[in-house]
């Protein structure tokens, strides 16, 4: 089990810090950020992160996943779940 956290804190960090230059106004990043609400972030940085995550991963992340994605826990869940099926 301590694998699994310590691979979702590196997911966790590595999503946070392609959206830290996004972060324009200073917001504390958690699994709990909305990228629109807390971050006003438009929906083009966010697909922008999303292409940037896919090449690090080396995963797909579906159209209608990334509709349902508004968080940064959100988005780490996701990319677990993908990997999970790709073993």
């Amino acid at each position: 089990m301590a694998s699994v956290q310590g691979d979702d804190d590196l997911v966790f960090h590595k999503i946070c810090s392609l959206f830290e230059p996004l972060n324009q106004k200073g917001v504390r990043l958690t699994r709990e950020t909305d990228f629109i609400a807390d971050l006003e972030v438009d929906s083009v940085s966010v697909l922008d992160v999303v292409m940037d995550i896919e090449d690090n991963y080396d995963i797909s992340i579906p159209v209608n996943t990334i509709s349902e994605i508004r968080t940064i826990g959100d988005l780490v869940d996701a990319i677990h779940s993908i990997k999970k099926r790709q073993a």
